[in-house]
């Protein structure tokens, strides 16, 4: 099997690949596409999923490169060696060139000794005959006639050998230069379809990697809930969540304060506190514990408020003297944003300035922050 041969059939399962690929890509995309969330119970089923179906596209896409650099590599390969044979049939026609013009004059010497040695043998032949040096001289032009017919019969046999090796050589070439093409037009369709390819798989291999990334942050987000709602049972409202239950949890107040465990200290009306008033100067900024969503609330007794809604847990900031601009309820915030600025709106109107702050872990009923507000502030 010729080199060109052989590297059309290489081509043969390149080409099979993509058309696999390609027919392959819509079940892939719907396989991806068709994960959805899914409960807590059956969360660790589903990242390994979404792992499995990031890592398979990515394979897919490593394979199309793969295939299509093999391709490229023998094109590249063939086109060495279509330059190497027109090479040294240029050298061949070179040689058939020296070699006639090479017959050429043997045949005019040839011809001039013939002459010479005719009209020699016109003069007297007893002479010529008995003449030493004429003797010679005759032995010596039919030496010389007999030489060069000699070296033309070679030249001209080595001539013909040339001529019909290049023939040969010519014959290879034109069907190298037809694979080439052939080869040529494949590798063009199958560079064209590289983008698309690639492109397409690159898609995929996002979708499957956002996938991946969200059911582990769901996991993750399911795992803090868990955990949240553990610690505050176990230590009953009271308690509070121990400290490093939210470990991403930050200060809220970017000043100094001061601040003690005053969960449940009577309050007007009969109830009881519900938080813990952390006081600082006014002014002091606030900011996010955790990164969420805000929404604002206004009057009653908090005065200037805001809400933070991060994973697995609210926030309640009250009596602020204002809030940042630039921000309104729907604004997602990442923990350390400014967002307010401590105040005593509200029911504490007229007393110190401080944040009233709640702690609520799963959305739900407040628990004594104060654990949380010491390990972190």
């Amino acid at each position: 099997m010729t080199d060109n041969a052989q590297a059309k059939t290489m081509l043969v399962p390149i080409m099979a690949f993509m058309r696999r690929f390609r027919l392959a890509l819509p079940v892939l995309l719907i396989t991806l596409l068709g994960i959805i969330p899914v409960t807590a119970s059956a969360q660790t089923d589903a990242i390994e999923d979404a792992k499995e179906e990031k890592e398979n596209a990515y394979d897919e896409w490593l394979a199309a490169r793969a295939e299509v650099d093999a391709a490229v590599a023998i094109l590249v390969e063939l086109e060495g060696q279509l330059a190497d044979l027109e090479y040294r049939i240029d050298r061949m026609e070179g040689r058939i060139d020296e070699d006639e013009d090479n017959i050429a004059d043997l045949r005019s010497s040839a011809q001039n000794l013939v002459i010479n040695a005719y009209i020699n043998s016109g003069s007297s032949t007893l002479e010529s005959a008995l003449g030493a040096s004429n003797i010679q001289d005759i032995l010596t032009a039919q030496h010389i006639i007999n030489r060069a017919a000699d070296r033309g019969t070679a030249t001209l046999d080595r001539l013909d050998a040339i001529t019909r090796d290049l023939q040969r050589q010519s014959s290879i070439l034109d069907e190298d230069r037809q694979d080439i093409d052939a080869l040529r037009t494949q590798q063009a369709d199958l560079v064209g379809s590289l983008d698309e390819l690639e492109a397409i798989a690159e898609e995929l291999y996002r979708e499957a990697k956002a996938q991946y990334a969200a059911e582990v942050r769901a996991w993750e987000e399911a795992e803090r809930r868990r955990k949240i709602a553990e610690a505050a049972k176990r230590s009953g409202a009271a308690g509070g969540l121990p400290g490093g239950t939210i470990p991403d949890f930050i200060c809220p107040v970017a000043g100094s304060m001061s601040f003690r465990n005053d969960w449940g200290n009577p309050r007007s009306g009969g109830r009881t506190h519900k938080g813990t008033d952390v006081f600082a100067r006014k002014g002091t900024p606030l900011v996010a514990v955790v990164d969420g969503t805000l929404r604002f609330r206004d009057g009653g007794l908090g005065g200037i408020a805001i809400w933070l809604k991060g994973s697995g847990a609210s926030y309640y900031y009250a009596h602020l003297d204002s809030r940042a601009s630039g921000l309104s309820t729907g604004s997602y915030v990442t923990r350390g944003t400014v967002i307010g600025y401590v105040g005593n709106t509200g029911n504490a109107y007229g007393g110190a300035d401080h944040l009233h702050f709640q702690l609520h872990p799963g959305h739900g009923s407040p628990v004594n922050p104060y654990p949380t507000l010491a390990a972190a502030c």
